[in-house]
């Protein structure tokens, strides 16, 4: 039982923190107005997704 529990502990310790799926790509913007106007544009087009699926 101890062999099997450390195995699984240590499997479960070693695959790491789970990643944030609201987290996206890091943005690669030349300035602060380009990297507002990309978060933006990306909430705007989730919300119409979010419209399109109800």
């Amino acid at each position: 039982m101890a062999t099997l529990g450390t195995t699984f502990l240590g499997s479960y310790l070693a695959m790491g923190p789970k990643p944030d799926k609201q987290q996206g790509p890091p943005i690669k913007a030349s300035s602060k107005d380009e990297e507002n106007f990309i978060q933006e544009f990306m909430k705007n087009v989730e919300s119409e997704e979010k419209k399109a699926k109800h």
